[in-house]
């Protein structure tokens, strides 16, 4: 509630910048608050708001020894010079969102993220409010377990009726207040009632965060998604991270913090995998699961009720925490995915995120499209994990699978054709063995190098050996069942020398008991190993189709187009638009999507009086012939109201009408099938034949996106789509025709480019348009050569998201 910092701009005419718009820049942030980016942030605001009313620049005096200010300037990331003059520093600042801009504001908002988690998962001291003396009550538990754990730092107890009492071995205290020194992280376990009192008195106390696992919140109705929005305010009000309510806690097991805040004991090892679990008994098996996969943890967080801290706040702290090579997602949803997917994109990158499939099928698709590995069930999801941290990456999807046992090793190949991978045999090694008849390799229809179970160890040796060092190979996949002449330890220690020495992905499977340990990951059988490769492949595939540079919407369009749309609203809070609306044409041709010319022939439309749906709809006829031959011939005739749609005059449809006559016979004789459900009647040039193909620009809950179907009268009936979540590159675009049935209905280069030239107009609607929930164009007629509009349907929806919504802000 209290101002701590003021930052405006003022336009100037800057003598050393004639013919530009330039401002004045000025900040003043109160010395209680200096180092903590508020000045930066708010340089980015105002440079959001002069790039919307298009400014070209700004200027601003800064006095030598304010290096502070300085500093801000030159770290912003903007285009910067500077001068000095007459004692002072003359700075001139680009506000142009450049590569550099943003990449330097994306890492400030990564790192700023990063560090208030950090305060959460790694405190130096802990108060347990609600420590209880009963063994077994949550409170009890959870200083027990903290203490039992080795957590390196000072763990408070705090019970105002249990004061001086020993619990689980630590002293009571009376209020977080009577702790001498500070806290940085308060966990509560009281009753929701009292909560609010709990944490007004954490504010006054000076603690860094806040853990909740108390119950009774969002979870129990509408009065305590009140109450937990109370506290959401008033701790983020006073500079506080909370995760919860409803938390199982969190863990971290860094040696140099050793925290497992959790009320339930899990054995867990230290490891590279951070985990996020909506589900608390979820998350505790998923620790064990882990431990037991050879993964480990590297910290892990409950999140319960999501209230402030997410999904997105862990993922960008796991993305800058060098402890963490992997991150393990189990959750029921994904709040804002917008934002989200950028951030996802982003730490997938470098990172892989691996997450259980949710059940609904336009999240699944936006997950994928984000980076995010997604796998069918928990025990995937350890083993997909554990295959990330312990496995390099390969640079292909090309597989060589070794067995000793055909019929396993068929199957393995099976498996993986059907994950895209591609079999292969290298050269090298069936040309080593050709000439032996003994031990030869038995290269069959399953395309594996299979081994006789009479094979010595050196046969082995050179299989597999050979296998992992062609330049044919990227990943391995390996089937080998113990034999008389080769011990279980042979096998182990043979595979943990090629593990060693090849900078390749290569796993194993468990054929029997006592199976090869050889420190590879292991599978129970084929079909998971190769599931499991498949899935390595695809990331590398999504990773080499560029996830920047994307489609976005110029500031001046922007406005002008939410103008339009909120002009074409009319006051409404809802509506939709089509062929028939007068609003259409103008925010069509404003979105740049050029319809095939029509016109829309109602009783306006006829001089004479005389359309009208009775009798035998003659006049109807006249008026729709004026307008074909104005439009020019051939022209197709479509009845607006008819929603049974299918193929010709009985589904409301005329086409290739190339005279007068034959226009008014089509239309009498639509009338006369179709009466009132026919009118008004559209009159449309004819657009080259072609592909019919449905692109529809959808935003709602789960972010931006664009869906792509057959097209025309059978778009309802074929229930089948693709999707291209955005925001999108033209890479991302290229990848999408490129692997999909989209390719072939665009051979030709020139329709190609028209097609993608419509995608990328959707693209920049969405990005500069939330005005526009949904826009559907069915069909576009896609040739060869050009790429048709026919029809386009708009709904709109006020929005009230304001021009800089999507900058950083703090907190």
């Amino acid at each position: 509630g209290d101002i701590v910092a003021v930052a405006r701009y003022e336009g100037w005419d800057s003598p050393k910048h004639p013919g530009e718009k330039r401002a004045e820049v000025a900040f003043f942030v109160d010395d209680a608050h200096h180092g903590k980016g508020i000045a930066t942030i708010t340089l980015e605001f105002l440079a959001a708001a002069g790039r919307r009313h298009d400014f070209d620049g700004f200027t601003a005096t800064v006095l030598p020894e304010n290096v502070g200010m300085l500093r801000v300037f030159r770290k912003a990331g903007f285009d910067v010079s500077t001068g000095f003059d007459d004692g002072v520093i003359d700075v001139d600042l680009g506000i142009e969102i450049t590569e550099e801009a943003t990449n330097a504001i994306e890492s400030r908002e990564r790192r700023a993220q990063a560090r208030s988690i950090a305060k959460l998962l790694a405190p130096t001291s802990i108060a347990v409010i609600g420590a209880s003396r009963e063994p077994g009550a949550v409170g009890y538990e959870l200083v027990r377990t903290i203490a039992a754990h080795g957590f390196d730092g000072e763990l408070h107890a705090v019970n105002p009726a249990a004061v001086g009492e020993t619990i689980a071995g630590v002293t009571a205290l009376g209020s977080v207040a009577a702790i001498d020194g500070e806290v940085d992280l308060a966990i509560i376990a009281v009753p929701a009632a009292v909560t609010e009192t709990v944490v007004e008195e954490c504010v006054e106390a000076g603690v860094g965060g806040l853990l909740i696992v108390s119950v009774g919140f969002s979870d129990a109705g509408d009065e305590g998604q009140a109450l937990e929005q109370r506290l959401v305010t008033l701790a983020r009000g006073n500079g506080l991270r909370l995760i919860g309510p409803n938390s199982f806690g969190l863990l971290n097991t860094d040696p140099a913090v050793s925290l497992h805040a959790m009320f339930v004991s899990v054995e867990t090892e230290p490891g590279a995998v951070g985990v996020l679990s909506q589900s608390g008994p979820l998350g505790a098996g998923l620790l064990q699961a882990m431990t037991d996969g050879g993964a480990g943890v590297s910290s892990m967080v409950a999140v319960g009720n999501r209230a402030d801290v997410s999904v997105n706040d862990l993922i960008q702290y796991w993305s800058e925490d060098e402890r963490t090579e992997a991150m393990a997602l189990y959750l029921d949803n994904y709040g804002n995915m917008s934002k989200f997917a950028r951030i996802a994109r982003r730490a997938s990158a470098t990172k892989p995120i691996v997450a259980v499939s949710p059940a609904n099928e336009t999240l699944t698709e936006l997950l994928e499209q984000s980076g995010v590995v997604l796998v069918d069930h928990v025990d995937e999801l350890v083993a997909q994990c554990a295959l990330f941290i312990d496995q390099p990456l390969p640079e292909g999807n090309r597989v060589a699978i070794v067995s000793n046992a055909a019929s396993v090793g068929r199957l393995a190949a099976q498996a993986c054709r059907r994950e895209g991978l591609e079999v292969v045999v290298p050269d090298a090694v069936v040309e080593s063995r050709a000439g032996d008849e003994s031990d030869a390799l038995l290269i069959g229809d399953a395309d594996t190098l299979d081994l006789a179970r009479s094979a010595d160890f050196a046969i082995y040796e050179e299989a597999l050996v050979g296998a992992a060092v062609s330049a044919e190979v990227d990943m391995i996949l390996v089937a080998i069942v113990p034999t008389p002449l080769l011990s279980l330890d042979q096998l182990s220690t043979l595979l943990e020398r090629v593990d060693r020495a090849v900078e390749k992905p290569m796993v194993a499977t468990r054929l029997v008991d006592g199976s090869p340990r050889g420190g590879l990951p292991m599978f129970a059988f084929p079909e998971e190993a190769a599931k499991a490769l498949g899935r390595v492949a695809g990331l590398v595939a999504w990773r080499s189709v560029s996830q920047t540079d994307w489609f976005e919407a110029d500031g001046d369009w922007s406005e002008r187009a939410r103008a339009a749309a909120s002009l074409a609203l009319g006051g409404e809070e809802e509506r939709t638009i089509d062929l028939r609306t007068p609003e259409l044409a103008g925010l069509a041709n404003l979105f740049d999507l050029a319809i095939t010319r029509f016109t829309v022939v109602d009783d306006a439309d006829d001089p004479s009086g005389s359309a009208t749906h009775e009798g035998d709809g003659s006049g109807w006829a006249a008026a729709v012939a004026d307008a074909a031959d104005s439009l020019g011939y051939p022209v197709v005739v479509k009845g607006s109201n008819v929603t049974d749609r299918s193929a010709g005059e009985e589904g409301g449809a005329a086409l290739d009408l190339h005279d007068r006559h034959a226009v008014q016979a089509a239309v009498t004789r639509m009338v006369d099938l179709h009466g009132e459900a026919l009118l008004p009647l559209i009159v449309q040039r004819q657009a080259h034949t072609g592909w019919h193909v449905r692109a529809e620009l959808v935003q709602d809950e789960y972010g931006a996106r664009i869906l792509f179907g057959i097209g025309g009268v059978f778009a309802e009936l074929v229930d089948t789509h693709l999707t291209l979540s955005l925001p999108a590159s033209q890479s991302a675009v290229d990848h999408l025709i490129d692997t999909t049935w989209l390719h072939r209905v665009v051979p030709g280069q020139a329709g190609r480019d028209a097609l993608v030239d419509v995608i990328e107009r959707l693209a920049v609607v969405a990005d500069g348009v939330p005005e526009v929930v949904r826009l559907t164009a069915n069909p576009i007629l896609v040739s060869a050569e050009d790429v048709s509009l026919v029809d386009i349907e708009v709904t709109l929806r006020a929005s009230h998201r304001g021009p800089l919504a999507e900058v950083r802000h703090l907190g």
